[in-house]
């Protein structure tokens, strides 16, 4: 097994961290029709927390917030791999 030394060039290689706000299924037919303004409803209730994926795979959750001027994204909690593989 090699050691974490080893290992350590991984630690600069970028990944791309996804925040997953919501989803929701629409027809090719109802996505045409969208226009300015309209509200798609998504599967997320209000309170819930978003997932951060990595990868593809949710690795987190957690809450927007503000800073300053910018929106931000709290961890507020990381989630074990079998689990995140059963959601």
């Amino acid at each position: 097994m090699p050691r974490p030394t080893e290992l350590a060039f991984l630690h600069d290689i970028p990944i791309d961290l996804v925040v997953e706000l919501g989803r929701a299924t629409l027809s090719v037919r109802e996505l045409s029709q969208l226009e300015k303004d309209d509200v798609v409803e998504l599967s997320r209730l209000v309170n819930e927390p978003l997932d951060i994926l990595a990868g593809g795979q949710v690795f987190a959750r957690g809450e927007v917030v503000v800073v300053d001027d910018r929106v931000g994204l709290r961890i507020t909690e990381l989630v074990e791999r079998e689990r995140a593989e059963s959601a």
